[in-house]
Parts: C-alpha cells; sequence; structure tokens
C-alpha cells in the first residue's frame, strides 16, 4: 500500500510538472525593425557566384545597386573571408547622389591555382528590406577559384546539330594538363578533355559524367529546347580517337540527348588554324 501512494505522488508530481512546462510562455527576441530610412541596397543580379579569374588576374569587381537614389550614401559591408589577406574586400560602398549601382574591387592574392575559395559579403541591414519579397539579396555567398586554362591554340568550331560555326579559341591548363573549349555552346558551359599530342595523338578523353553502361561520357550543353528541356551531348566511348593530326581537325561524334530519348548523332568538329 505504502509503495502504491508514492507511486500515485510521484506521477502527480510529474504531471503537475509536464503541465507546468507545457503551459509556460515562450519568450524571444523580436525580430530586428526595418529602418523605415531604408535606401534598400542589394547586391546586382549581375553577379556570378563563382567568380573564375585568369592566372594573371588581381582582383575582380562586384556590383551593388540600390534603390533610392537621391542623396549621397555610405553603406557598410561585413565579410565573411577566412583567407586573410589573400582577399581584400572594402568595408564600405559608396553612392553619389543619383546614382543607383557602383562597383567595389575585390582584391586577390596568392591564391592557389584550381582551388576553390568560399567568401560572403553582408550589407548593413539598417539599410536593407529585410522582410521584403525580392529578387535581389543583400548576401552574396561567393565560390572564388583561379585557373591557369590558357589559349593553345584558334580554331573554327562547327556544329551540324546547331548547324552553326564560329570562332573557338582551345585553352591548356599546365597544373590539370586538360584542354578547354570555353563557353562551348552556351555561357558557362565548357568541353574540357584530356590529349596527349605525342604519346596518343588521336586520342581524346572528354571529362564529364559515364552513362551507366559506360559506353557514353556525357555533357549538358547549356541549350534548353521549348519542348524537351535541357540538351545533352553524349561522346561514345568506344572509339576516341577524335583527332586527326593530318588535317588538324578534331571530330566528335555526338548523339544528343533530351529527357525523353535522342535527336540522333550529328557531329561537331573543331579545326585548329593557329597554334599559339
Amino acid at each position: 500500500m505504502k509503495t502504491f501512494k508514492i507511486k500515485n505522488v510521484l506521477i502527480a508530481c510529474f504531471t503537475t510538472l509536464l503541465f507546468t512546462a507545457c503551459t509556460a510562455d515562450i519568450v524571444r527576441d523580436p525580430s530586428p525593425v526595418t529602418n523605415p530610412n531604408s535606401t534598400n541596397v542589394y547586391f546586382g543580379i549581375s553577379n556570378t557566384n563563382s567568380p573564375v579569374l585568369s592566372i594573371d588576374q588581381t582582383s575582380f569587381k562586384v556590383a551593388i545597386g540600390r534603390k533610392v537614389t537621391d542623396k549621397a550614401q555610405t553603406v557598410a559591408l561585413t565579410a565573411g573571408n577566412v583567407y586573410g589577406d589573400k582577399f581584400q574586400i572594402p568595408a564600405t560602398v559608396t553612392f553619389a547622389a543619383g546614382e543607383d549601382s557602383v562597383d567595389i574591387e575585390i582584391v586577390v592574392k596568392d591564391l592557389e591555382l584550381m582551388k576553390k575559395y568560399h567568401i560572403s559579403i553582408s550589407i548593413d541591414q539598417e539599410q536593407t528590406l529585410p522582410y521584403a519579397i525580392q529578387t535581389v539579396l543583400p548576401r552574396l555567398e561567393l565560390s572564388v577559384i583561379k585557373e591557369d586554362f590558357a589559349p593553345y591554340a584558334n580554331g573554327t568550331y562547327t556544329s551540324a546539330f546547331f548547324e552553326a560555326n564560329w570562332p573557338q579559341t582551345l585553352e591548356y591548363s599546365p597544373s590539370t594538363k586538360l584542354y578547354r573549349f570555353k563557353d562551348c555552346w552556351a555561357t558557362g558551359y565548357n568541353v574540357t578533355f584530356k590529349w596527349d599530342e605525342a604519346a596518343k595523338p588521336g586520342e581524346v578523353n572528354i571529362i564529364g559524367t559515364t552513362n551507366s553502361a559506360g559506353t557514353y561520357i556525357y555533357l549538358q550543353t547549356g541549350y534548353i529546347d521549348a519542348t524537351y528541356g535541357m540538351v545533352s551531348a553524349y561522346y561514345p566511348t568506344a572509339d576516341i580517337n577524335y583527332y586527326n593530326s593530318n588535317t588538324k581537325t578534331f571530330t566528335f561524334p555526338i548523339k544528343w540527348y533530351v529527357s525523353v530519348g535522342s535527336f540522333g548523332v550529328y557531329a561537331d568538329t573543331y579545326l585548329i588554324t593557329q597554334v599559339l
């Protein structure tokens, strides 16, 4: 009987504590109040989140805009940078009266080649609209890389699928021993490959994603078909002798795919007209 009474007392105490905890008021810090005099400063939509710097580049620019432009203004910036003096990021941005957009310059020093560096920049919250729904943002996240791709050859790129040809520079990276057609079919969509002209002059190894059967290496082209979406280029792996040293021509027998299937095989070619 004594044990039963003690159990009842413990249960009653636990229930009281649980009820008290559940009904206690939750206190939280109030959300920051929007500055009524905010000029709504933001990072421009023209900025890229992945700046790629050339081997001899020592700085790059970031565009910052504002909505209210009637007065001259200096706005504080806060940098998220764990790399010390490798990045020199301005502490402020200054607008002249009537000016709605300016560029700040970020200076870089002693960056390792082909290594990604993450930094961030935030605008003083007093000059933003933190609760407004808008397409521009008061914080910019950047992944910066310096590469050593440099022009290797000039030539003409021809695409049977796109029914077009254009001047194209073939680039080479000594640190990675890779070649590249930068922005081949669309901006931001490169074709990168390994090619040892001395040892195996004909063989070209495309850098991309291997399909499940191992029969193709594929890349997205950046071209969006109005009906079927992104078009991808599939390079066959059965025969990778894509280069003819006699004609100085690369021939890529690409199979062009979308989500529902293939458009068929249409070759892209690149004729080297000048080795730099």
